[in-house]
């Protein structure tokens, strides 16, 4: 009897032992990592996809490729290296440290990443990976990226609407400290979509939003100042609360005050002052100046008529995205 469980106990010894030989034999599959070239997913240490190393990377300065931490030539770390190249406005430059660091966990890195995904930047279009992107980024407490996911299922573009998460994912910007946060919540208590119409709280979160430092939020609050939203019609007012949006910086603000005191709503009509305005708003980038600017070089509004000024601000507005601007500067040349 012993010697039949010995035998028992001896086979089931030597088949585990085969067994370990078996598996420590058999390759497992190495995982996969991003090349710092192309930016594609790769097993091997050369890309499979544009076969160059993928653990090189091009220095940022110099554009001397390394392997080591640190440039060969002009000295630049690795990681400062791949830091800016990732904040690089050029998809094409960025896209490979995007993706990069994003697999290590930066959150500004997956926030970029989710807007490749969102629009088919370097990776085919996924709405499902921008999504997982943000959260990831959220969940590390990164404010920017649950804004954006509001945005997105606020939107509902190239995804289903959804306002309750939208409101949701605000709600955790605001939960992080960022004003912006403060501001899309009150505008739900604005118009009542999905919390009850409350104007007296969409106030109360304009203003915490503004005094936060959001200066597009002072305009919130003029806006209900204007049109007696919860509180009593003061365009004196909303006329303060305009001006303290625009010196807070609100390209929007200055853009609106030089509308104010061209068409001369709620103060006198003044040209010059309407156009230093559309100047602050044009210097902070709002197109929409850029091309009043235009116009009033063409026209002689407040200026001497000069078409050469007149097509660069033209020329100006169009880079900026002002469809019209476009439109008339073609024209023009």
């Amino acid at each position: 009897m012993k010697n039949k469980m010995y035998r028992f106990l001896l086979l089931v010894l030597t088949l585990v032992l085969v067994s370990s030989v078996a598996l420590a034999a058999t390759p497992a599959q190495a995982p996969a990592r991003i090349c710092l070239y192309c930016g594609a997913e790769t097993t091997t240490d050369v890309c499979g996809q544009c076969h160059e190393l993928s653990i090189a990377w091009t220095c940022i300065e110099c554009g001397t490729r390394n392997l080591s931490d640190t440039c060969s030539k002009c000295g630049k770390e690795k990681q400062a290296s791949l830091e800016q190249q990732a904040a690089d406005p050029r998809p094409q430059v960025a896209f490979p440290a995007v993706r990069y660091l994003a697999a290590s966990g930066d959150p500004a890195s997956l926030l970029r990443l989710a807007k490749f995904y969102e629009k088919g930047i370097g990776v085919s279009k996924d709405i499902d990976q921008a999504i997982a992107c943000l959260r990831r980024a959220g969940e590390a407490g990164y404010a920017p990226a649950w804004l954006y996911l509001g945005r997105l299922y606020d939107a509902g573009i190239d995804m289903k609407q959804d306002l309750s998460e939208a409101l949701a994912c605000y709600r955790k910007a605001a939960e992080l400290g960022d004003p912006e946060g403060d501001w899309y919540i009150g505008s739900f208590y604005e118009d009542g979509s999905v919390l009850e119409q409350n104007y007296a709280l969409a106030l109360d979160y304009y203003y915490k939003a503004a005094e936060a430092g959001d200066a597009d939020a002072w305009m919130s609050v003029a806006y209900f100042y204007l049109r007696g939203n919860g509180v009593e019609a003061d365009k004196d007012k909303a006329l303060e609360f305009y001006l303290k949006a625009a010196e807070a910086g609100s390209h929007l603000a200055c853009d609106y005050v030089g509308y104010l005191y061209m068409t001369g709503s709620l103060v006198p009509q003044d040209t010059q002052k309407a156009l230093e305005w559309y100047r602050k708003a044009a210097d902070l980038g709002n197109a929409r100046s850029m091309y009043a600017l235009g116009y009033a070089y063409q026209c002689g509004q407040g200026v001497e008529i000069n078409m050469e000024e007149a097509l660069r601000w033209y020329e100006k507005a169009a880079l900026a995205g002002h469809a019209t601007a476009l439109v008339v500067y073609n024209a023009f040349k």
